[in-house]
């Protein structure tokens, strides 16, 4: 569905990604160093990206690298998420912001759900 996945990127069982999702692994990309000669493989910083268990991403949303998304997290499609999100965590926007929880069947509730 249209997913780009990069080197880096951990998603553990049950996540829902939605279709147009972007996952990055590198915060400063280039092309070339800055001498001006073309980047090879040892040249990437790869930054390490973990989407936990049972967390839904949705449709048109761009994941940062770097970050940890909670288990059951929920991400509003378009949302262009930056930092960490918590466990049962609900963000939305562009930068993604915490507008509150969620359970795993789904309600949105104000504090996160007892583990």
């Amino acid at each position: 569905n249209y997913v780009s996945i990069y080197h880096g990127v951990t998603i553990e069982d049950g996540v829902f990604v939605g279709p147009h999702v972007v996952f990055t692994n590198d915060k400063f990309p280039r092309a070339i160093n800055a001498d001006g000669t073309l980047k090879r493989g040892d040249d990437w910083v790869v930054s390490q990206t973990l989407i936990g268990y049972g967390a839904s991403i949705g449709a048109n949303a761009t994941v940062v690298c770097g970050i940890t998304v909670g288990k059951w997290a929920m991400i509003g499609a378009g949302s262009v998420v930056t930092k960490d999100v918590p466990d049962y965590g609900l963000v939305v926007g562009n930068p993604a912001r915490l507008i509150g929880y969620i359970t795993p069947e789904g309600k949105r509730v104000d504090q996160p759900p007892a583990s």
